[in-house]
């Protein structure tokens, strides 16, 4: 991940560098690395890609008919066991609770309450090759290959919402700080001014808290 969220120019204005009568030591390599830093740092705690990119993932349903998905914009192909899937025919795509534009989770068929569709196997396209009809596999005593699940698709977000912006830019200047405090967590101002830089500002603290998207429970269909 080396998108950068936000400008160079954007942290230098938030952390008030080179205003009028003032200068600042921080080159542009040293603040840009740290804005790349900052939204690889924000997608891996989240759980979910916030620049748009254009990749093709693999997972492991593990039999299931309901998974998670580090959100996806829009799906170019998608493979279930070799088998290329139809979209809202053989796979729907479920938004997060935000409604923000991206999906979070992916399900290939009705969930089955216990004995209630005998038939549930036939939301596998490859029922047939893989004896999933067999009793076997009614009772819970076969299994599935890894890596089962091919999407390919831009995930991200074409714009990136606002309080990921701001975290962004909020953690790059925590970044661009910290050298500063390495020693004591702490950086002092030459007017005495006293910044506590041992842990994430509130503004990234609070938008992991918020965004985070973790796999609940498996469902098993």
């Amino acid at each position: 991940m080396t998108a950068m969220f936000v400008s160079v120019q954007a942290v230098r204005e938030y952390l008030s560098l080179n205003a009028p009568g003032t200068d600042s030591k921080y080159t542009d390599a040293t603040i840009g690395s740290n804005i790349r830093a900052a939204g690889w740092t924000l997608e891996q705690a989240i759980g979910r890609y916030l620049g748009a990119q254009t990749l093709t993932l693999k997972f492991s349903t593990d039999g299931r008919a309901q998974m998670f998905i580090p959100g996806l914009a829009t799906a170019t192909s998608v493979m279930l066991q070799g088998a290329t899937l139809v979209a809202d025919q053989s796979y729907w795509l479920l938004p997060d609770e935000a409604q923000s534009g991206v999906y979070m989770g992916i399900q290939f068929r009705a969930f089955r309450r216990q004995g209630s569709d005998p038939n549930w196997y036939l939301g596998n396209p490859e029922w047939f090759d893989r004896d999933l009809d067999s009793w076997r596999m009614q009772y819970g005593m076969g299994g599935t290959i890894p890596n089962d699940l091919i999407i390919t698709g831009q995930w991200g977000y074409t714009d990136i919402p606002e309080p990921a912006l701001l975290a962004t830019k909020a953690l790059a200047a925590w970044y661009t700080l910290r050298p500063d405090a390495l020693l004591s967590g702490t950086k002092f101002t030459p007017d005495g001014a006293i910044f506590d830089l041992s842990r994430y500002p509130t503004e990234v603290a609070a938008f992991i808290a918020d965004w985070k998207a973790e796999e609940g429970a498996v469902l098993v269909g």
